[in-house]
């Protein structure tokens, strides 16, 4: 298997860039990455041949798979700040829940689904241990392989990044029915809160194995900014829309705090909606960094990407994604481009600027990116 082939000196420039960036240093100029699309684009890696499926089906198909995505964005778009980085999506949301036993269905154009809840109250929920020696379980231990082939044949110069364990909420989810939990946040808040702690404590211990399996200082905890040792943790809280912000402040926010205090304040991603008061719960949690893309529940207009900047901006968040746009509402057909001055608004305001598609298309990208630097730098 052939081994990448990339300018060390062109990652390491982006590394001290975006790191200096990240901690809101006024850099010399702004990162940006571009990404360009191949003949095929599984697992959500472009250039990458196989299927979740496939990618789960061995180390080494896992490994080929991750070897042709890294070259491919090398190859395809190389005057960017991209950071490689081994991107475990592939082993599914469950991938914690799986560990405490949840079975995992695994399936070709998505990642691993959940399959039933091995606790059906929070009562039953309070046998949750850590106590156990997580490498030997199934998932555990598929998970180490992968990790450890993937180091060995990259020579330990490519990171590995976190496996998507989601945040306590996030697990406990996958552990139990919905409305058992969410019931139980309000008839047995100590209860479900003690239960939530137990899963950080899980989430901050499976960390430490992929510290261990990644090899010394080869562990990004944080995705969106890998760059080992910094830039903190990450969470990914998908369900913090499902309750009320008041809710998740009180039940859920202390067990999010503990990661982060494991690891530094790092970045916070939610597939729910930015209104005001779920954005009192993400602030809450105190993420150094966010996602500006919207996905579910809201509408993406302008007008609401701006009011999120406003509110991001304030506490000095690091924003990275796209800036694509509903021109009414996620409910109505078409969508807006976001011109160089919205993209100048989101820079100023502390977002790297993200972008996909032609290779021609990402030359232009590179220039708008640069004249938005001249106009801020002067």
């Amino acid at each position: 298997m052939q081994k990448l082939k990339f300018s060390k000196d062109r990652v390491a420039e982006a590394m001290d860039l975006r790191d200096r960036w990240y901690g809101g240093e006024d850099t010399e100029r702004t990162p940006f990455v571009f990404g360009v699309g191949a003949p095929k684009n599984n697992t959500w890696m472009a250039g990458n041949p196989h299927n979740f499926k496939e990618m789960l089906s061995g180390s080494d198909v896992a490994l080929e798979g991750h070897l042709a995505a890294l070259q491919h964005a090398f190859d395809s778009f190389p005057d960017c700040d991209f950071l490689p980085v081994m991107h475990l999506y592939y082993f599914g949301q469950g991938i914690l829940a799986s560990i405490y036993g949840a079975e995992q269905l695994v399936v070709e154009l998505d990642p691993p689904y959940t399959k039933g809840r091995i606790y059906k109250d929070i009562y039953e929920a309070g046998r949750l241990t850590n106590e156990f020696d997580f490498e030997k379980t199934e998932w555990g231990a598929m998970l180490k392989e992968h990790v450890e082939r993937f180091v060995d044949a990259t020579d330990g110069q490519v990171p590995v990044g976190p496996p998507d364990y989601q945040s306590p909420l996030g697990t406990a989810i996958k552990l139990m029915p919905n409305e058992e939990l969410m019931m139980a946040m309000i008839d047995e808040p100590e209860l479900t809160a003690a239960f939530l702690d137990k899963v950080a404590d899980g989430i901050i211990k499976l960390s430490g194995l992929m510290e261990k399996w990644a090899g010394p200082g080869n562990y990004a905890h944080n995705h969106s900014n890998p760059i080992p040792g910094r830039c903190g943790g990450m969470l990914w809280d998908d369900y913090i829309s499902v309750i009320t912000p008041e809710l998740h402040m009180r039940v859920c926010g202390p067990s999010n705090k503990k990661v982060f205090s494991a690891f530094g304040n790092g970045h916070l991603h939610t597939c729910g909606p930015y209104f005001p008061g779920y954005m009192d719960a993400c602030l809450a949690c105190g993420p150094r960094s966010m996602d500006v893309t919207i996905m579910r529940g809201m509408g993406k207009t302008r007008e609401d990407m701006l009011g999120f900047l406003a509110m991001t901006e304030e506490r000095g968040i690091r924003l990275f994604g796209g800036l694509s746009m509903s021109a009414k509402s996620i409910f109505d057909p078409g969508a807006e481009q976001p011109d160089e001055a919205l993209y100048e608004t989101f820079v100023r305001g502390g977002f790297m600027p993200t972008g996909y598609g032609t290779h021609e298309e990402g030359l232009r990208f590179k220039g708008m990116v640069g004249r938005i630097d001249e106009r801020i730098r002067g």
